[in-house]
């Protein structure tokens, strides 16, 4: 599917030294996104993402409405703790379609777009069965947008 390394990155997470962020957030601009130096402003690129998460900065554009799937997942309890205990099925040897969306879902929203909230958005159930049903989504770009 091409997640691998995103998938490893949140695994392992990043490595980084702190004081070098500390300095960095000295320069930060949060309403522009940018880090203004003295030479001018500075901002992460596509390169730049595809260089830290070892996403591909090219691939099809995600489009919510333009992508139609036979399958559907739908939750009705989307605390974390209530999303876990309703979608962990034990009981096949494979897992299951709705398993793998479930995952993708929770991984989505808890490790790669670090939701704020308590609850698992359901707009990720989209983007999940898109990634389930292996479409070549360039993700880089959502990921520059949270920078």
């Amino acid at each position: 599917m091409g997640i691998f390394n995103l998938i490893q990155l949140s695994k392992q997470g990043p490595k980084y030294h702190s004081e070098m962020i500390i300095a960095a957030l000295h320069f930060w601009n949060p309403s522009t996104c940018r880090l203004h130096l003295k030479c001018g402003m500075l901002t992460p690129t596509l390169l730049d993402v595809a260089g830290l998460t070892g996403l591909q900065p090219i691939g099809q554009t995600f489009d919510p409405d333009g992508h139609i799937s036979e399958l559907s997942f739908e939750f009705a309890r989307p605390a974390y703790g209530n999303f876990i205990l309703d979608h962990h099925i034990t009981s096949g040897p494979e897992v299951s379609d709705t398993e793998h969306v479930a995952f993708l879902t929770y991984w989505l929203s808890m490790y790669i777009f670090c939701s704020r909230s308590l609850q698992i958005p359901k707009i990720f159930t989209i983007l999940a069965i898109q990634l389930h049903e292996g479409r070549d989504i360039c993700l880089g770009a959502h990921l520059r947008i949270l920078v």
